[in-house]
């Protein structure tokens, strides 16, 4: 059975390597498509990044998108595509600047 999920997934958690990035959260978009011979549930995904993002408290946005793809393959072995996206919609006014990380396991 291959499994074929996205998300879109929106929460506040601090990001960044500015001063005021460490000490105030700020609101990110994360988008996620992945592809796998075994079964992804969604619901148990959107949680455990989540909660990534807000243990980790990541600085670069390019860190954090290497950390989910490892962990991500540590969980599910048999993934075999990822594309993720993380976005922060409000760092600079009139911009929406992001990062992104494409793989095939």
């Amino acid at each position: 059975m291959q499994s074929c999920i996205k998300i879109r997934l929106k929460f506040s958690c601090i990001i960044g390597i500015l001063p005021f990035e460490r000490e105030k959260k700020q609101k990110i978009v994360l988008k996620l498509t992945a592809k796998s011979e075994e079964f992804l549930d969604y619901a148990t995904l959107c949680a455990w990044l989540e909660s990534a993002y807000k243990k980790q408290k990541f600085k670069l946005l390019e860190e954090s998108l290497e950390f989910i793809a490892r962990e991500l393959k540590k969980m599910h072995p048999k993934l075999r595509f990822l594309k993720i996206t993380v976005s922060k919609p409000k760092i600079i006014k009139n911009a929406k600047v992001s990062a992104f990380l494409k793989i095939n396991f």
